[in-house]
């Protein structure tokens, strides 16, 4: 039976289950540069035949992905069997954007309203376009003060008198960008230098892995999955909430070695100077 035109027309109707808007959350706009959005799961290798028939590159997985259109937004079209919720990996390769992991539920029947359109926001990662005039610091995160092992998917703040100026993401190399807001040093000149307090959250250990061989297959394998309900305000898509623990309970803190009270920042410079900050399990 027909829903918009007469019984005599062919009708074909593609309804929006999910639409994703990437946000670049550095510059308070949508992301241009392409962003893979893939349904989660073991990324493990489409077989060389398959990528021959398809044309596909070397490295394509077997992931669906959600399409990006010109528009730089992304839709997943309601299809029979689609289940709550929805799960989706956001990777970038060339590491401009560091990626998430989301998982957003939706209605059972497509006709509910719901909001369907979600703006998850990014942040830079070590390949990120930095202006010449920007004032932040590029950092890293290990577990230990003299070992290599970085701590991966850190959360980075910025504050200055109780007020949040700065928020960055870390990367699996223990590696963020931290870009101070223009609002940082309040009303008038930006003081110079200026000193910020600069807090590092994450697990209190790194996540052990529940099989062996995933780190291997899963690049994203501890990658926190933040999670959006149907009811409520959407605190999740900005960015700013700290994640909880991969395969543990409780939500990502710091510790006395991962925060300093007076980090200087040099106005219109990234610092590549600062001695890496550090975690003790």
């Amino acid at each position: 039976m027909n829903l918009f035109v007469p019984e005599r027309f062919a009708e074909h109707i593609e309804r929006m289950a999910l639409g994703i808007e990437p946000v670049d959350a550095l510059r308070s706009g949508r992301a241009a540069h392409p962003i893979d959005v893939a349904l989660d799961g073991v990324p493990l290798p489409l077989p060389r035949v398959l990528r021959r028939q398809r044309g596909l590159p070397e490295g394509t997985d077997v992931l669906a992905r959600v399409p990006r259109h010109d528009s730089c937004l992304h839709a997943l079209l309601y299809r029979d069997g689609l289940k709550s919720p929805i799960k989706l990996r956001f990777n970038d390769k060339t590491r401009r954007f560091v990626p998430r992991r989301i998982s957003y539920a939706i209605p059972a029947a497509i006709t509910t309203p719901s909001p369907r359109v979600r703006r998850p926001a990014f942040f830079g990662g070590a390949a990120y376009d930095v202006s010449e005039t920007a004032t932040g610091l590029r950092g890293r995160v290990t577990w230990t003060s003299a070992g290599e092992t970085p701590a991966r998917w850190v959360r980075v703040e910025a504050s200055l008198n109780g007020e949040l100026v700065g928020y960055a993401h870390g990367d699996d190399r223990g590696e963020f960008l931290l870009l101070l807001r223009s609002r940082a040093g309040g009303l008038g000149g930006l003081p110079s230098p200026l000193r910020v307090q600069v807090a590092v959250f994450g697990p209190p250990a790194p996540p052990v892995p529940p099989n062996p061989r995933l780190p291997k297959e899963d690049p994203l394998w501890d990658l926190p999955l933040e999670e959006i309900g149907l009811a409520g305000p959407d605190d999740v898509s900005p960015g700013e909430k700290r994640p909880p623990v991969p395969f543990a309970a409780g939500t990502y803190a710091s510790t006395p070695d991962s925060t300093r009270a007076n980090v200087t920042f040099r106005l219109g410079a990234i610092r590549t100077d600062e001695p890496k900050f550090f975690f003790m399990p």
